[in-house]
Parts: C-alpha cells; sequence; structure tokens
C-alpha cells in the first residue's frame, strides 16, 4: 500500500519542487538539455525580451558564478541564447540579467530535469516466422527512458500512425500482414517519474520502409503525379462548360426537329371561316345561321317549271341572220289623231285617250 502511494505521489512531488526551485519572471526564456551532453538557454523569441542584449550567469552546486562560454546572436545582432555544458551531479543555477545588471530569469534544479534525448539511432527492422516485425536500436547511456515504436501501412495518412511503446530497445510489433509493407519510425521519451514535468520527448528518427516478407516488389507504390503535370483547372473548366453550352444548343434545334416531324402545323381556320372568330368568337352554329341569312335564295321548283321565251330568228331579204329579241314596246310620238303611236314587233299601233289601241 505504501508502494503504491509513493509511486502516485512522487511525480507530483518532483513537479512542485522544480516549480519551487525555478523561479521566471519572463515567460519567453526555454532551458534543453541536450542528451545530458549541453544545456541551451534561450531568450527573445518573445516580446518580453525582443531586442535586449541580455547575459547569462551559471553554477553547479555552490560555486561561483560563471559566464556563458558560447552565446549565439539573433539578426539584429543581440544575444539570443547561450550553450553550457551539462553535468549529471548537482544542481544548475541560472541567472539571466539585462544590460542593467537587473535579473530577469533564475531557475535552480537539475540539468537532467530539462532532459531532451536525442533520437535512436542505428534502427534495425527484420521479420519473424511468426510474421512478426522486431525493432531494435542501440540503448542510450542513461536510464529512465520509454521507448515508442510507431507503424503504419506505407503510403497511408499522417494521422495512420500506430504506437508499441516499453522500456527497452528491442521491441516485437505484431498483427501486420507480410504480403504488404511498412513504414515505422522510433524515438525515447524520458520518464516524468525520474526526470519530472519539464522533460520533453525526443525528435521522431526518420521513416524507414520494410518491404513485404512474401514479396519484395508488393510495397512498390504508383509514384504521385507531378503537380506540374496537373492540367490546369481554369482552361478545363471553360472547356467543360463550352462543351456543354454547345450539346445544349445541338439538343435544342435537334429537338425542334423532331417536335416539327410528330406534330406538324396546325392550318389557321379563320382563313377559311371569315368572320367565325373575329365576329361571332368561335361560336360555329351562329356563324353557320348568319352565313346562310345572307346567301342568295334558292330556286324553287316553281320556277324552274316555267318556259322563257326564247328569240326568234328572222332571216332577212338580203341573206344575213338576225336573232331578234322581244323588247317592251316603245312609246314614239303623237299620231295625227292625238293618240300615242307604240310600235310592236315592226307594226305600229295608236293608242288613244281611252286606252285602247287602235291599228
Amino acid at each position: 500500500m505504501a508502494w503504491a502511494l509513493a509511486v502516485i505521489l512522487l511525480p507530483r512531488l518532483l513537479a512542485a519542487a522544480a516549480a519551487a526551485a525555478a523561479v521566471t519572471s519572463r515567460g519567453d526564456v526555454t532551458v534543453v538539455c541536450h542528451d545530458l551532453e549541453t544545456v541551451e538557454v534561450t531568450w527573445g523569441s518573445g516580446p518580453d525580451h525582443h531586442g535586449a542584449n541580455l547575459s547569462l550567469e551559471f553554477r553547479y552546486g555552490t560555486g561561483a558564478l560563471q559566464p556563458c562560454p558560447r552565446y549565439f546572436l539573433s539578426g539584429a545582432g543581440v544575444t539570443s541564447g547561450c550553450i553550457l555544458p551539462a553535468a549529471r551531479a548537482g544542481l544548475l543555477e541560472l541567472a539571466l540579467r539585462d544590460g542593467g545588471g537587473a535579473m530577469v530569469f533564475k531557475a535552480r534544479q537539475r540539468a537532467s530535469a530539462w532532459l531532451k534525448p536525442r533520437p535512436p539511432w542505428n534502427v534495425t527492422l527484420l521479420w519473424t516466422p511468426d510474421g512478426d516485425v522486431t525493432v531494435s536500436w542501440p540503448a542510450h547511456s542513461y536510464l529512465g527512458l520509454d521507448y515508442e515504436v510507431q507503424h503504419r501501412e506505407s503510403n497511408d495518412d499522417e494521422d495512420a500512425w500506430q504506437t508499441t511503446s516499453g522500456p527497452c530497445c528491442d521491441l516485437t510489433v505484431g498483427g501486420l500482414d507480410p504480403a504488404r509493407c511498412y513504414d515505422f519510425r522510433v524515438r525515447a521519451s524520458p520518464r516524468a517519474a525520474h526526470y519530472g514535468l519539464e522533460a520533453q520527448p525526443s525528435e521522431w528518427t526518420a521513416v524507414t520502409r520494410l518491404s513485404g516478407a512474401a514479396s519484395a516488389a508488393s510495397c512498390t507504390a504508383s509514384p504521385a503525379p507531378s503537380p506540374a503535370l496537373a492540367p490546369p483547372l481554369l482552361p478545363l473548366g471553360c472547356g467543360l462548360a463550352a462543351l456543354l453550352t454547345l450539346s445544349l444548343l445541338l439538343a435544342a434545334l435537334r429537338l425542334r426537329r423532331v417536335k416539327d416531324a410528330l406534330l406538324p402545323c396546325v392550318p389557321d381556320p379563320s382563313g377559311s371561316f371569315p368572320g367565325l372568330f373575329e365576329k361571332h368568337h368561335g361560336n360555329f352554329q351562329a356563324w353557320i345561321a348568319d352565313a346562310q341569312a345572307t346567301a342568295p335564295p334558292a330556286r324553287t321548283e316553281e320556277e324552274d317549271d316555267l318556259i322563257h321565251p326564247k328569240a326568234k330568228r328572222v332571216e332577212p331579204e338580203d341573206g344575213t341572220s338576225l336573232c331578234t329579241v322581244p323588247r317592251p314596246p316603245s312609246f314614239e310620238p303623237r299620231g295625227p289623231g292625238g293618240g300615242a303611236m307604240v310600235s310592236v314587233g315592226g307594226a305600229t299601233f295608236m293608242v288613244g285617250d281611252s286606252g285602247y289601241m287602235t291599228l
């Protein structure tokens, strides 16, 4: 029970001790201990110390403060960081001052509290007879590290990595298909219970591709198309739009021809039936009644039975043929008896006052 309680409380106690030991008056100072070999202190990346020419002093244990052995400068020509040696024993005290000697940053703790290991090296990948992959690399020279091995199928997305972790430098990754190819990468991560919460993991190693155990060519991926060879989108879109417009016009013309062939033009009845629409508004019965009222009367049977006199043919003495048409009687000037003279058919008559004709 006491052992379990100690395991739970130890990380918190270490974090509290680190926070109490570090006295920071600005938030843009970064301390990193690279693989327990060198300590790198940087500043000036934020607004607090930008453009300020600061100086750093350090010491291990209770010795005298020493100036930074090697500064590096920013683009403006002012100091922006310091590289100093790392020691595994004793507490590291850092004091950062401005040009007037005022303290802007102070910290005192072990250099390993800022540990960042170097990435694993000489990584070896081997297929096993069971279809697993053994990943191995040389161990670091210090303890308290966990290792993470990530793998994914070749050409998968960046978020498709699967992680296998362990405290050793020889891990076995199972559940793989020997007919496929996989990518692997490894990194070292300090344990918080051993180094504290300010330690950070190493960078990932370069991605290593492992060919399939069944076929060496099984993981050959088709090369990605070059961006320079990709067709430009704007001309392609304009061409497709023009082609679609032309297709619609041709379809409309063809549809008009088909419509004319299937549905011939219906003649306008207003030319054959004058007045049907203008006067009677399409009422055919009213139009027929009006047309019958204005038509000439038909001949009756009695009129067909009448015999009309024909002209009498008279042969004159000189041998010419004349067609004499009966004419109405013509009234000529009055005769000597006071009556009017009437000639009918070559004969002359005189009409008296009493209305009788006298030869």
